[in-house]
């Protein structure tokens, strides 16, 4: 199943070649997270409920997380573990970089590394009927016209708590990993956006401690839907 969706989406992301903004670029919904907001879940039922409301002739919307990774090193001639690192979060010294270049004849700086990710995404967007999530998706995304930016929030004690029962480790580790992840995720969204990436960057931030989970996609389909992203 998962070859067969990574070919698909290859299929679609080189079927659009077009560097020009245009109105008819999307429609995409990115969901940025802080760490142990339920993400993924809510892409996936969002995605099964804009598929039903769309026209049977239209392509099924699809989210796209891990896909993203494969297609870049695709494009790179790399196996996606060695361009894993970007999305860990990690950074090569420039020792790193120097030692990897002489020790390997398919050596991508970090730089190319970076801008291939970027176009990646940005031609799943361009294409659209797709949810991003995480990936730094938001600000890359941002100049699509028909495009939903949606942030997912809790209080950090919560979160501790979610993290705690998931993982199954205690709540002193619990809040360690939770805070090294809110870390490293900003890092890399304020990386790919160039400036510091605030709450106020986002179309439509929710919740997730007040709100449930299928009252969360509910209100991202209605501002969806008031936003002309669908019908």
């Amino acid at each position: 199943m998962t070859n067969i969706l990574l070919k698909y989406l290859e299929e679609r992301y080189k079927s659009v070649k077009s560097p020009l903004i245009s109105q008819d670029m999307g429609p995409v919904i990115t969901i940025s997270r802080e760490f142990g907001c339920p993400a993924n879940l809510i892409a996936t039922d969002l995605a099964e409920i804009l598929t039903k409301r769309d026209d049977p002739d239209f392509e099924p919307w699809k989210v796209i997380t891990k896909e993203i990774l494969d297609q870049a090193a695709s494009e790179l001639g790399l196996e996606p573990e060695k361009i894993e690192y970007i999305f860990k979060f990690e950074k090569r010294s420039p020792v790193d970089e120097i030692l990897e270049a002489f020790s390997s004849k398919y050596y991508k700086s970090e730089r190319k590394i970076r801008k291939t990710i970027r176009e990646v995404i940005h031609t799943f967007g361009e294409r659209g009927r797709v949810i991003i999530v995480g990936r730094a998706g938001s600000t890359i995304l941002r100049d699509i016209p028909s495009s939903l930016h949606v942030r997912l929030i809790a209080p950090l004690d919560y979160r501790i708590d979610g993290v705690s029962n998931r993982h199954q480790i205690s709540l002193k580790a619990a809040r360690k990993l939770t805070l090294e992840m809110d870390k490293k995720r900003a890092i890399l969204r304020n990386d790919f956006a160039g400036k510091k990436i605030h709450d106020v960057d986002y179309d439509l931030v929710l919740n997730s401690k007040t709100l449930t989970s299928e009252q969360m996609v509910k209100i991202i389909e209605k501002t969806a839907e008031l936003r002309n992203l669908i019908k």
